[in-house]
């Protein structure tokens, strides 16, 4: 009975020290193990990182896009909605001008309003930039109307512009296009008071020197010279240097130039 005892005893020693032999042999490997799953976990963790990053970047640049695609879907559609506005048919007003044609006292659009000594008023803010592309796109439309001889369609377009963008980029230029507009359809009362909304109102307008020349000249074809030589004086003391200036000065050498006529004077028709 001993002896089987202390053969047990012999082999239970023997089996703990193959057990303590096989851990020190083990252990740097265990340790090696242990630190490439965390290098691997790592790793995964870098990978994971970057393409989060990279989707986001991904997500707004098609966020950006589509944000783009709707203003240009605006735009597009302001655009044709201001090209069917000025193809509207617009109830006819006539004015009475005496040197106005017939024919042009037939087609003319909605009248011009007389300019008051109100100032103009401060521009809105703008709620997009679809809405200045289509205030551009509507003055453009309405520019080649004008340009291309279609006088009735141009005083439309300019009139819709004016109602829906009064203090507008390019409102001091919509004024002065469609007082060229009405001078082309021989309308010179409501071209004048269309020139005279530029000159009164927007004093930093590049028309506003060749709104005054337009002033002078409509004027004298009115048969108000005094009128004109205000304007044209006018124009050169506010405008020396400029191109209309210059006209200003030779149109009222060749006033001074003209002889007076004597009420009294018959004229000799004898040979006529």
């Amino acid at each position: 009975m001993a002896v089987l005892l202390l053969c047990g005893s012999l082999l239970g020693g023997c089996v703990n020290n193959d057990k303590k032999v096989t851990w020190e042999q083990d252990k740097d490997t265990v340790i090696r193990s242990v630190h490439d799953v965390k290098k691997n976990q790592q790793k995964s963790e870098a990978a994971l990182l970057e393409t989060a990053t990279a989707l986001d970047a991904q997500l707004k640049q098609l966020s950006e896009e589509n944000q783009n695609q709707q203003q240009q879907i605006d735009s597009l559609m302001a655009q044709i909605k201001a090209m069917q506005a000025v193809r509207k048919p617009v109830a006819l007003k006539a004015a009475p001008v005496a040197v106005a044609k017939a024919t042009h006292a037939q087609s003319r659009t909605t009248q011009v309003k007389a300019p008051t000594a109100e100032s103009v008023p401060v521009p809105p803010p703008v709620d997009s930039a679809a809405e200045v592309e289509a205030e551009k796109n509507a003055y453009t439309a309405a520019y080649l109307a004008l340009k291309s001889g279609r006088f009735d369609e141009a005083s439309t377009a300019f009139n819709t512009l004016l109602d829906k963008y009064p203090a507008g980029e390019h409102a001091d230029q919509a004024w002065y296009w469609l007082g060229e507009t009405r001078y082309a359809q021989h309308d010179y009362e409501s071209a004048l008071h269309a020139f005279k909304y530029v000159a009164d109102h927007y004093a930093n307008s590049v028309k506003r020197a060749a709104a005054l020349l337009k002033m002078a000249q409509i004027s004298e074809v009115l048969n108000n010279p005094d009128s004109a030589t205000t304007y044209y004086n006018r124009l050169i003391k506010e405008y020396a240097d400029s191109t209309p200036a210059e006209q200003a000065r030779g149109r009222l050498a060749e006033m001074n130039a003209r002889p007076e006529v004597d009420p009294g004077d018959k004229p000799d028709v004898e040979n006529q």
